[in-house]
């Protein structure tokens, strides 16, 4: 039998997306609220049906790994809860942003949802998508088996509710075996130096770009290697084996950031990559063209460079909070999917960069603090401002694999 398809109903209710939102499922009498830290405040006073039983999950990023996290927890009063201490909290940690569920009818009475903040724990921890900050297992309340199914089936209508308001908590992060074909089908490689200097192989998935379990890492990195490329060499050092092997599949925001993970070294993952014919990712890939949309972009300094780089060459930006991968696009900048948005704008970030942030978020095309996709800017520093989410200058923000900024680039006419 077919799958049928599910509509979802999302309400606005501040009327604008950076407020609190209601999502309800078609045929389900589960209700989620996903609801800013700083609009607590006023759920007191408009939104008394959250004063009920529910479960909750906490979203916010992880300062020493910059991972998106998620706590999962359980109240007899949901919203009085949200406001009080959490232990997880003790370390630093800050959540940005609730989602709750909870059921008019009253239905979810204190077992249920003790049964509910286990289960999504589990399922979280299995997905290993985010950064769960539970301390410790939430102990599973016993059920009948007809109420174990009705609550299944509330989980099941959850996490199709849950990507819709922003986060993808519960979908598994890494590929699958099935996905990892034995013909190596849709398998990419890379080999530095006749693989002294790095032998890998690699898969674009929907979050970005892999690197498998079983990669040869070469040992060094360069000191002009980018900061986060050390960072994450000593994030991963305990699944690097004394033989540079890699214990386990490792994710990326875009080809060039894994490339350089590998070998250590500044490299263009488009050309570095190939195919199991030799043919390298840059010829295989067709979705990278972005098709310009500059109606309601602010115009800023225009780009011109060699065809050399124009023709596909990843340009970087690796800083402290956000990496982030583009290339020329015409007169303007294609930031690439896989590539990282900071959650957090600071105080010079412009109206204007603000407001297109929150249209990236709105219309799916940034979720979870990435690109899903392939966005179009007028410029190099209006694509790193939205990116920052701050005041920037894309002509010196931007480096290419070699190390260069595009304003040397164009000063040499290289």
């Amino acid at each position: 039998m077919p799958l049928l398809g599910k509509s979802i109903h999302l309400y606005l209710m501040d009327g604008t997306a950076a407020g609190r939102w209601q999502a309800a499922l078609s045929n389900w009498n589960g209700i989620a609220y996903k609801i800013p830290r700083g609009m607590l405040k006023e759920c007191f006073a408009d939104l008394a049906e959250l004063n009920t039983p529910g479960v909750y999950f906490l979203f916010g990023r992880d300062d020493s790994t910059w991972r998106q996290f998620i706590y999962i927890g359980e109240g007899d009063d949901v919203l009085k809860r949200l406001t009080q201490p959490h232990t997880f909290e003790k370390d630093g940690s800050y959540w940005t942003e609730a989602i709750i569920f909870i059921t008019p009818d009253g239905t979810l009475e204190k077992g249920r949802i003790k049964y509910l903040e286990n289960r999504f724990y589990t399922i979280a921890k299995s997905a290993d998508r985010y950064l769960v900050k539970n301390g410790n297992t939430p102990p599973q309340s016993p059920m009948p088996k007809q109420i174990r199914d009705l609550l299944e089936e509330f989980i099941i209508n959850a996490m199709l509710v849950v990507p819709a308001l922003g986060y993808m908590a519960f979908e598994p992060l890494k590929p699958s075996e099935s996905e990892k074909s034995d013909e190596g089908d849709g398998l990419l490689y890379f080999s530095r130096s006749h693989g002294k200097g790095g032998n890998a192989t690699g898969k674009l998935g929907s979050d970005g770009f892999w690197v498998l379990k079983g990669s040869f890492i070469y040992p060094k990195v360069a000191d002009y290697a980018p900061q986060r490329i050390k960072k994450l060499r000593d994030q991963y050092a305990a699944s690097i084996d004394p033989d540079g092997i890699l214990q386990e599949d490792v994710l990326f925001g875009s080809p060039s950031y894994a490339a350089t993970f590998v070998c250590g070294k500044n490299s263009n993952g488009l050309a570095e990559w190939k195919d199991k014919n030799g043919i390298p990712l840059k010829d295989i890939d067709v979705s990278q063209q972005a098709s310009p949309d500059s109606s309601d972009e602010k115009n800023s300094e225009t780009v011109s460079i060699s065809p050399q780089t124009s023709d596909g060459e990843v340009f970087h930006i690796a800083g402290k909070k956000v990496a982030a991968a583009g290339r020329i696009s015409g007169n303007g900048f294609t930031v690439c999917k896989g590539s990282g948005f900071c959650p957090v704008e600071t105080k010079s970030c412009d109206k204007y960069i603000k407001t297109m942030r929150m249209r990236l978020i709105a219309e799916g095309k940034v979720k979870d603090g990435v690109f899903v996709e392939d966005v179009y800017f007028n410029s190099t520093s209006t694509a790193a401002a939205c990116i920052i989410g701050g005041s920037a200058n894309g002509n010196i923000m931007w480096i290419s694999p070699d190390g260069k900024t595009i304003k040397e680039l164009k000063q040499f006419g290289l």
